[in-house]
């Protein structure tokens, strides 16, 4: 059986504990800037401000079950850092394929439809910015742009500019909630923690009727745009062999080094090419740093910004009796925003901007990574197919079907709907079956000194179960 010796760590992860090592564990903030700018998108600027109009504060907490996602990412992203190997490719042997073949139906069913309600929203957000144009032209034009950029750009391009936009995002929505009069801290809190809290829709958005989306809906949707989806998750474990992290390290071509690897695993369907000495099991805990930081700066991004937002629906839209319709969905918030100061109004404008065009240019690369990862181990042809070539083909058939559904939703197809029910796919229900076959052959592929600790795995379960919470309103 081959085995493997695992490369140097960073100088930096054996440094002792001083305030400039933590400095310079910044600078991992990379892969999690893309992950933090294709989250915050319509889901922090349309369902958060509407669920924050109803429901005030009282739904802070599905931002704090976020962070189950976020430890699942880790665990399965800790496992391809030592490995090797993608977890989807081990999915393909271990269970036979089946989640990457339930991955697949649901990336060529909700793809197109998520480009659909982002081609709608940001040629709405361009229309009005501009003051002139037809909506559906402005995203049409820009969804290409974001397609062109994906198969042109490399992957420094991508992680650049959407650390920017992380930027601009996160100031946007500090700025414009810390000038809410009134904001009272005190009574906000404690909603972060308050789980299973599930509100009821108050009088006056029962007599507005055409307003009235199940609540169920709303709020699994709305998990689904704070999670790190089963696009990013499993994007993710592939950024981070271009990044060159842990046992990719120093490597030119890692994508090889992970066939080869892949390849030994094959032959006994277990881990068994680790090294079993001290001093390489020490450089494997000291592998998964960068990507405990990376995550967990980017779950602190998503997270200032969805309360950011969700406040805003609470304290400026609420009182007013405000919910943004399909109709309006941009507009009515930015009138709402400018009333605090005059001069916010460009700064949201830059920032829904920043926030669409960032989730569509992001999303485009990482659905497509995404998707050939999960089947290049099925399809003979998927495997022969360089990754840029397979780019191609798969945003055609995106762009071929999204700016159909794109008219279709000009004419009364609900984008809200749309959106809420593509994000409890890729958001919730994805991301609860990854979770449950990641804590699966984390226990039965890997050695017992690699396995994650007790309280790691407890915190997948746990993560798990977090995860699941917000069906309960279906019967709350």
């Amino acid at each position: 059986m081959d085995k493997i010796t695992f490369p140097e760590p960073d100088e930096v992860l054996k440094e002792k504990p001083s305030l400039k090592k933590y400095l310079k564990y910044l600078l991992f903030f990379g892969p999690g800037a893309v992950i933090a700018s294709v989250t915050i998108g319509q889901g922090q600027l349309i369902l958060g401000p509407q669920i924050g109009a109803w429901a005030g504060s009282r739904l802070l907490w599905l931002i704090t079950i976020n962070i189950a996602s976020y430890i699942i990412a880790y665990i399965s992203c800790r496992y391809t850092l030592i490995t090797g190997l993608n977890v989807m490719d081990v999915f393909s042997t271990k269970l036979r394929g089946l989640i990457n073949l339930i991955f697949i139906a649901i990336m060529v069913i909700f793809v197109p439809i998520f480009a659909g309600t982002i081609i709608t929203s940001l040629g709405q957000t361009l229309s009005w910015s501009f003051g002139f144009g037809d909506y559906l032209i402005w995203g049409i034009i820009f969804g290409l742009l974001a397609a062109v950029l994906a198969v042109a750009g490399r992957y420094r391009l991508l992680e650049f500019t959407q650390l920017i936009f992380v930027i601009i995002l996160a100031v946007g929505a500090i700025v414009s909630v810390a000038l809410i009069p009134n904001l009272n801290l005190s009574e906000i809190i404690p909603h972060f923690f308050t789980i299973g809290d599930f509100p009821k829709y108050p009088e006056w958005v029962l007599e507005m009727g055409e307003n009235t989306k199940p609540i169920p809906l709303l709020i699994l949707g709305y998990v689904g745009t704070l999670t790190i989806t089963i696009i990013t998750l499993i994007s993710y474990a592939s950024w981070v062999k271009v990044k060159g992290w842990g046992v990719f390290k120093g490597e030119d071509d890692p994508e090889k080094l992970s066939r080869r690897l892949f390849s030994i695993f094959v032959k006994s369907g277990k881990v068994n090419y680790l090294p079993k000495d001290r001093k390489e099991i020490k450089k494997a805990k000291l592998f998964t740093k960068p990507i405990l930081v990376d995550l967990a700066l980017a779950f602190i991004f998503v997270s200032i910004a969805s309360a950011a937002y969700m406040l805003a629906g609470a304290y400026l839209l609420g009182p007013r009796h405000e919910i943004p319709t399909d109709i309006d969905l941009i507009k009515k918030q930015a009138i709402i925003f400018s009333n605090i100061a005059p001069w916010l109004k460009p700064l949201y404008q830059i920032s829904v901007f920043f926030a669409f065009f960032g989730t569509i240019y992001g999303g485009f690369e990482a659905a497509s990574r995404m998707l050939y990862e999960t089947s290049k181990n099925l399809f003979g042809f998927v495997a022969k197919l360089e990754y840029r070539k397979f780019l191609q083909y798969f945003l055609i058939y995106v762009i071929a079907l999204g700016v159909p559904l794109a008219i279709l939703m000009r004419f009364g197809l609900s984008v809200i709907v749309m959106l809420s029910i593509t994000l409890l796919f890729i958001g919730v229900i994805g991301v609860i079956i990854y979770g449950i076959g990641t804590l699966y052959i984390n226990y039965v592929t890997l050695p017992e000194e690699y396995r994650p600790g007790p309280v790691l795995f407890s915190l997948g379960i746990i993560s798990i179960i977090l995860l699941i919470v917000p069906f309960l309103s279906f019967i709350a």
